[in-house]
């Protein structure tokens, strides 16, 4: 057994090691010099794995009212590589909040167009020289743009200084993900699928991009029917890494669904023979043989609402069963219908579904039923 002289000398060898690893420097900038960079390419704020922005109205009023008044706003980190430009890590919402404000987003880099649909919508508003609310102090600051406002505020506003937190070095790989991961595991700032995406990009885009091509199958998007909000967020990507984790895994699952996911996908990328062509050309042949039956309601409840244990587990029922299903599209309608009916099944699809006894649970008795040629 180790002493504790030992433990504590090992302790500062480990701790050491990692902080070796983390070059770092910070420094306070303007507002108005942050709009210079990202204008002169020098500052990239829309990375692969920050691609969304969900500030509403109210909360982007919030922060030009607390620059105006002077109240603290929390550092941006960023990551600089070789050739001096940055990427930005975390502070995407702030960020972009002011310079859209300015009418100096290029939304292109968002892919983002106003539409009739979501013109209205405060999450997915994105528009540059976009109206200030009232503010929680400063009631005054509605019906207000950055053309209308007082000179004497836009300039206040591009002098303000924002302070830059800057990874440098061997942080650009590993510990670049690392503090995205921390800095957003605890909060709303990014979901789980967007962490997983950001995290594991750096070992292989490959996975990333099969995910991407999946969720955007028309099939899929027919049969899944998922709100623009839920896009936004990744679900759809989600979805399908479901699939791919689950489907020959279900002995194997000992975590939660988070948890088994991400462990599931860093496996994946590090996997040089990760069979990405198999994956995909059973994804959609599923999908095929599902949409034969005509049903666009078959991963929904009686009350037409989505439900992920019915996509689960009949995708991965006819995944499993292919020879079945691919001649008998009667029996897959049955077996579907035995399904949502079943107890057992709907008892571990219940609250607390995503727990790892209830996902194995689930998962096994949908293969059992599909498994079974007869009806009962």
């Amino acid at each position: 057994m180790e002493t504790l002289a030992i433990q504590e000398d090992n302790l500062e060898k480990e701790i050491s090691k990692e902080r070796s690893r983390l070059s770092s420097d910070r420094m306070d900038i303007s507002f108005g010099e942050i709009i210079n960079l990202y204008k002169n390419k020098e500052l990239i704020i829309r990375p692969e794995y920050q691609r969304l922005y969900r500030w509403n109205d109210f909360q982007k009023t919030a922060l030009i009212e607390s620059i105006l008044l002077g109240i603290p706003i929390p550092p941006i980190f960023v990551s600089e590589d070789e050739n001096g430009i940055w990427e930005l890590v975390d502070g995407l919402q702030r960020v972009t909040t002011f310079i859209s404000f300015f009418g100096e987003l290029d939304e292109n880099d968002f892919n983002l167009q106003a539409t009739p649909e979501n013109n209205d919508d405060e999450e997915y508003n994105l528009l540059n020289k976009w109206i200030l609310k009232a503010g929680s102090l400063v009631e005054n600051l509605e019906g207000f743009d950055i053309d209308t406002l007082p000179k004497k505020y836009t300039i206040n506003l591009k002098r303000a200084v924002c302070r830059v937190e800057i990874l440098r070095g061997e942080s650009n790989t590993f510990m670049k993900y690392e503090l995205f991961k921390r800095l957003n595991a605890g909060g709303t700032k990014a979901n789980p699928q967007e962490i997983r995406n950001a995290i594991y990009r750096q070992f292989d885009t490959r996975l990333n991009n099969l995910l991407e091509e999946l969720s955007q199958n028309e099939l899929f998007k027919k049969l899944t029917k998922l709100s623009e909000k839920k896009q936004r967020e990744l679900y759809d990507q989600e979805l399908v890494l479901r699939f791919i984790a689950f489907v020959n895994n279900i002995e194997n699952i000992n975590e939660n669904t988070e948890n088994f996911l991400d462990l599931f996908m860093e496996q994946a990328v590090k996997n040089k023979h990760f069979e990405y062509d198999e994956y995909q050309s059973l994804f959609k042949e599923v999908l095929g043989i599902i949409d034969s039956l005509g049903d666009e309601n078959v991963f929904r409840n009686e009350s037409k609402s989505f439900v992920p244990a019915l996509y689960e587990g009949i995708t991965i029922g006819v995944a499993q069963n292919l020879a079945i299903y691919r001649e008998s599209i009667e029996l897959l309608r049955k077996k579907i219908a035995e399904l949502k009916k079943d107890d057992d099944f709907k008892k571990f699809s219940g609250s607390a579904s995503n727990s790892r006894s209830r996902i194995k649970k689930r998962l096994s008795r949908a293969s059992a039923i599909f498994q079974n040629p007869s009806v009962d």
